[in-house]
């Protein structure tokens, strides 16, 4: 290192760091979101995904109706039709008076499922509606019906014949 802080006299500390910095920057973004060519996709799908909705009031599950078509609650977009709606109770966690826990029925709420049909297509990582809406086990939804706008969870993807 020469005294204007230059390896070999040419580079300095300062811009092999800067080198360095940014060639990891790159290769860290590669490796997150994966630099591939062609992606492999199959057209054409019977897609049926189930929506669990917790928290619902009992008295809007009339809501939920075989038939009604559901629509992404931002974009709009049209993704897919109900094909089944099932439900169960919500239970809470509740603490007694002497300290122990007891996990008790919630009144007047209620668990949703919603199977919803569409068609669409998937690639090696995911599945998607026809309009390009990502299905992803775990994943979070903002759905619209007919008369009502929900938050859930897709717990469940089928590809049916």
């Amino acid at each position: 290192m020469d005294k204007n802080g230059r390896l070999f006299g040419k580079v300095s500390i300062i811009d092999l760091f800067v080198i360095l910095l940014i060639a990891a920057i790159a290769a860290g973004v590669v490796f997150r979101f994966g630099f591939s060519g062609a992606v492999a996709r199959n057209d054409n799908l019977n897609i049926v995904y189930t929506v669990k909705i917790n928290g619902v009031r009992d008295f809007t599950l009339d809501y939920y109706v075989v038939g009604t078509p559901v629509y992404e609650r931002f974009s709009g977009n049209r993704i897919g039709v109900v094909s089944d709606v099932r439900h169960e109770p919500a239970f809470v966690n509740h603490v007694m008076d002497d300290g122990s826990v007891v996990n008790m029925e919630r009144p007047g709420i209620i668990i949703i499922y919603v199977d919803i049909e569409t068609k669409g297509f998937s690639t090696e990582r995911s599945y998607f509606t026809e309009e390009s809406f990502e299905l992803r086990v775990g994943g979070q939804v903002s759905l619209w019906f007919r008369y009502v706008n929900v938050v859930g969870s897709v717990v469940n993807i089928e590809i049916v014949e």
